[in-house]
């Protein structure tokens, strides 16, 4: 036991554990298991087709493409402009909505199974246990004295990983430049300094964290690690060590049963195989970032020695504690706050989506003065009008004006040339002759067309403004 300035574990108990403030290297050995397999699909699924999308032509671009000079952004049939940006804090809320939900219900299940860190890790020591072997080979490795096998086996690990940054950094510009375009200017030496800034940050980025930093950044860098903990509650379900099965420990003995010991027998393999060198029977730990591999390991255990699996699993402080099983964990107020609020980002961004136009104006009416009377005793109004061509060519657009009797602007038979993405400002002048004016505000409707295609058009709602009848 220790004193009072001792963390808890999961369970209240007073413990001690050592944190890994990177003075060693973590050598996690590889086990296979339900989340072992779970974490390939989740990297199948995620981050295979983020690999293969920048291939996939559109027209006479890439389907996906951010064009920053230009500040598009293609997706598919669907361009993304500036204007859009409710879009874009739809899609944040949405992703943080979803990851506030996943971590209540689940924990850090983001961090173990979706986080590009975690996976890029994951394929960066599968790479290390191939050139220099299994984890108890690499620590002895290091302790070795440098010889020309440990340099070569040391070199080729290094050069695999560069590779690996390397890829993934010409990937992730390809949704920038178009993958084409990005291979045929690293060939010629011909990319734009801005290209070639980006691409060194993404290998020199990538090496630093997945090759040397590693397991430190999760537990020391990562804001998420910090303020995981606000999100769950008693009934969240993360990793856990069964103690009221396991306790007290006992090591198992050849041809013998030791009495009253638990089902944990002081193997470790839970901590050799986790990738941040956590003990996960001292309760929850900053470093745990719940990818499961420590179940795999004991359930591994488990099966050898004849005990049923789940020493170490998903489950919660609530169903631990008191011994019961919560099939729906998701039924509970935080959680299904959070989905509740991403399906409603989720509906504002289909509904964006589908309501969006190529075409937009907007319409502002004179402020001061609202109207004038004309010599010939017409009333005539003054809009501001603001109109953006976001079709992927040059427009000719036309404007028609409805909603009162005998109206006439100086928009009438004027034909407005944009290219795409200009914004062109008019003032237009709207007359009404005095008999139609009927109210001190009357609606009309200012529409936006594409000359010859009546069907690409933005229409806005706004009010002929005159004096009392």
């Amino acid at each position: 036991m220790s004193d009072d300035s001792t963390p808890e574990n999961l369970y209240g108990d007073s413990i001690e554990y050592e944190i890994n403030t990177g003075g060693t290297t973590v050598h996690a050995r590889r086990v296979k298991g339900k989340w072992r397999n779970v974490k390939w699909w989740v990297m199948g699924l995620i981050y295979l087709p983020l690999f293969i999308l920048p291939y996939i032509p559109w027209g006479d671009r890439a389907a996906i493409l951010w064009d920053i000079p230009n500040r598009q952004f293609y997706f598919f049939d669907t361009t993304i402009w500036p204007q859009d940006f409710f879009l874009l804090a739809l899609v944040f809320l949405f992703c943080f909505m979803l990851l506030f939900a996943m971590t209540a219900i689940a924990g850090r299940i983001f961090c173990g199974f979706v986080c590009p860190q975690t996976i890029w890790v994951d394929i960066i020591t599968w790479i290390e246990e191939k050139v220099e072997g299994p984890a108890n080979k690499r620590a002895k490795l290091d302790r070795s004295p440098w010889t020309t096998e440990k340099i070569v086996r040391r070199g080729s690990k290094h050069v695999l990983f560069l590779v690996v940054c390397v890829v993934t950094a010409i990937h992730v510009l390809a949704y920038f430049s178009g993958i084409w375009d990005v291979y045929a200017g690293i060939a010629s030496f011909d990319l734009k300094a801005a290209e070639w800034v980006t691409l060194a940050t993404i290998i020199i980025t990538c090496y630093v964290d997945t090759g040397l930093i590693r397991e430190q950044f999760c537990m020391w860098v990562c804001p998420y690690a910090r303020i995981q903990g606000v999100f769950t509650d008693k009934d969240t379900r993360m990793v856990a060590y069964d103690h009221h099965r396991g306790e007290p420990r006992g090591r198992l003995k050849k041809g013998h049963v030791t009495e009253g010991h638990g089902d944990c027998i002081e193997c470790n393999f839970c901590v050799a195989t986790c990738p941040t060198a956590v003990d996960i029977r001292q309760g929850q730990q900053i470093g745990c970032i719940n990818c499961g591999i420590c179940a795999d390991a004991c359930d591994t255990i488990m099966d050898k020695i004849s005990r049923p699996r789940g020493l170490i699993r998903f489950s919660s402080f609530h169903e631990i504690e008191e011994n019961v099983i919560v099939k729906n964990p998701y039924l509970r107020p935080r959680p299904l706050a959070y989905i509740i609020f991403s399906l409603l980002a989720f509906i504002g961004i289909v509904v964006g989506m589908s309501s969006k136009t190529v075409l937009e104006l907007n319409v502002r009416h004179e402020r001061a003065p609202q109207f004038t009377m004309m010599s010939d005793g017409s009333i005539q109004n003054i809009y501001h009008l603001d109109m953006l061509n976001k079709t992927e060519g040059a427009a000719d657009l036309i404007l028609t004006v409805t909603g009162i009797d005998d109206l006439q602007s100086n928009a009438d038979d004027k034909i407005f040339h944009l290219k795409t993405a200009e914004v062109k400002k008019f003032i237009m002048r709207i007359r009404v002759p005095r008999k139609h004016v009927r109210q001190e505000s009357q609606p009309i409707t200012v529409t936006m067309q594409v000359k010859g295609n009546p069907e690409v058009k933005d229409v806005y709602k706004s009010m002929f403004i005159g004096p009392k009848p």
